[in-house]
């Protein structure tokens, strides 16, 4: 349907395999990767995406207005799926304004240079947004779609913030957007500083490690569903609507802890639970009913199943984890 797909961020975990997504399922369509290198990616990681004819990456920061507007005019691009992003909860309390750059100011640098196009040439942006923008949530609930936002971090304020920017600039300038909302994804290429890489990376040096206390939950989904998300949304959604991204299950902090280190047999390097995270909020949770009534949509991986994958390719990737310092 699309000749050529821009993915911001496309180096980075969600990114490189929303790439390596597209590239096996459109044959004829164009994927271009624009990113930069930061801390938390490794660029070796799209290395064997380069063979494909249909693959190009691009160097550069979502707020580099002039770039971005050229890429998109010069190679007519038709869909945007923007996921560059800084989303490191606990470095947001540390680095609050990199959060904003990147996350609010780097959305509102691409809605400009779309505003910019004539209509006939603008590409229709998609933009992955996240459960944290309803703050904390009592069970059982489960936030909708057109709930109030409530971001408690200064990383859910940035998404939400960038969330209602791209609602005002359809509103005001007809920018065609759609908005996806997922939760705690996992799987290949995910900085070990992530809860479920970190347990499995300090499995395989067996390091004895600790958790901090609480019964955090929070819905999990393996890279590859949210992918396929992606996917959906963008072919069957409708513009300046929002799609709550259902995950594999809900689990608390300790129950994936347990599964990981049931899966490795590793249950003697965990020495308990100690201290507790910065403003941690206890639950966040999505109700995915209209994308699975309105788009035919749901998670297809069962939730160990791809926790096996996932520790079958860190075993076999050790040069990407090893040495890699995660507090």
């Amino acid at each position: 349907m699309f000749e050529t797909i821009l993915v911001t961020g496309g180096s980075g975990f969600i990114g490189s395999n929303l790439v390596e997504y597209l590239l096996e399922k459109y044959e004829d369509t164009r994927v271009i990767n624009y990113s930069r290198h930061t801390y938390a990616m490794n660029p070796l990681i799209t290395k064997h995406l380069e063979k494909n004819p249909n693959y190009e990456f691009v160097a550069g920061d979502v707020t580099d207005a002039l770039l971005i507007s050229n890429v998109m005019k010069e190679n007519e691009v038709q869909l945007i799926l923007h996921l560059a992003a800084s989303t490191h909860v606990d470095r947001s309390f540390l680095y609050p304004s990199e959060f904003l750059t990147s996350n609010l100011i780097g959305t509102f640098t691409i809605l400009e240079a779309l505003r910019r196009m004539s209509e006939k040439d603008r590409p229709k942006l998609v933009y992955l947004s996240t459960d944290e923008v309803f703050g904390d949530i009592p069970s059982p609930h489960k936030c909708k779609e057109d709930e109030e936002l409530s971001p408690r971090n200064p990383y859910s304020a940035s998404k939400a913030s960038a969330e209602m920017y791209l609602n005002a600039y359809y509103y005001s300038f007809k920018i065609p957007v759609i908005t996806a909302r997922s939760m705690n994804n996992f799987g290949e290429r995910q900085h070990p500083e992530k809860l479920i890489a970190k347990i499995i990376t300090r499995c395989f040096r067996n390091q004895e490690f600790t958790l901090y206390k609480g019964g955090s939950e929070r819905g999990w989904i393996y890279v590859r569903d949210t992918c396929e998300a992606l996917d959906v949304i963008s072919t069957e959604g409708e513009e300046n609507d929002v799609y709550n991204i259902p995950p594999n299950l809900y689990l608390s902090v300790p129950q994936v802890a347990s599964i990981i280190l049931r899966l490795m047999d590793k249950e003697h390097l965990f020495k308990g639970f100690v201290g507790t995270r910065l403003k941690d909020d206890e639950r966040y949770a999505l109700d995915g009913t209209k994308m699975i009534d309105r788009l035919k949509w749901k998670p297809k991986t069962d939730f160990e199943d791809a926790i096996k994958r996932t520790i079958e390719w860190y075993e076999k990737n050790e040069w990407f984890w090893h040495g890699v310092y995660t507090p």
